[in-house]
């Protein structure tokens, strides 16, 4: 049974900021700043709730900067179980 999935353009994806949480800073308790530099919207690919598959810049204070590979994007910040996440800075 196929989901049901939001229509998002991956390509509108590619320079936004996002805000990302990943176990590498605080166990997942801290957020930072990322920018989106790769998307992937195919549904095959995607876990649960997800909206898209990212690969995102991201750069923590105090840090060098990091690039991360397919970070699943979503609607709104997750629960601590989803690791590595990422969701849009509104």
């Amino acid at each position: 049974m196929a989901r049901a999935t939001k229509k998002i353009d991956a390509d509108a994806l590619v320079g936004e900021i996002a805000l990302m949480r990943s176990s590498i800073w605080q166990n997942g308790k801290r957020k930072v700043a990322a920018i989106i530099t790769d998307a992937t919207t195919d549904a095959a690919l995607l876990p649960e709730k997800a909206i898209a598959l990212v690969s995102v810049t991201a750069f923590p204070a105090g840090a060098p900067s990091r690039l991360m590979l397919d970070v699943p994007l979503y609607d709104g910040p997750q629960d601590g179980e989803a690791l590595p996440a990422a969701w849009l800075k509104r």
